[in-house]
């Protein structure tokens, strides 16, 4: 990758980030929508896994069967599976729990 398209992808993810950060589904702790839906921003189709998450975008596939994460804090992060990459995005750069707590009788936290 040169450097100016480095630099070009820096700023499309930090756009991605405040739209995400501004976006209904997260402030109302929804599923965030996947690459493709209507619903998804067009700038997540240049950097994300069509058919996944939205959060695919701060993906980086290490192409040796683990995942990172593409915010620069996190350059030693690895996991070995995309759905734990996702989680990732949802728990430690978003704050966003989609999903809620259910006790095994059914009940809620």
């Amino acid at each position: 990758m040169t450097l100016k398209e480095d630099l070009k992808q820096r700023e499309d993810l930090k756009q991605l980030e405040d739209i995400f950060n501004k976006s209904p589904w997260l402030l109302d702790h929804l599923l965030e929508p996947v690459i493709g839906d209507p619903s998804c921003h067009h700038l997540a189709e240049e950097y994300g896994i069509c058919g996944a998450s939205c959060y695919t975008v701060f993906v980086q596939d290490n192409e040796d069967e683990t995942y990172g994460c593409r915010h620069e804090r996190c350059h030693a992060f690895q996991v070995h599976s995309l759905e734990g990459a996702i989680t990732h995005q949802r728990y430690y750069h978003f704050d966003h729990r989609p999903f809620e707590c259910v006790i095994p009788n059914g009940g809620q936290w």
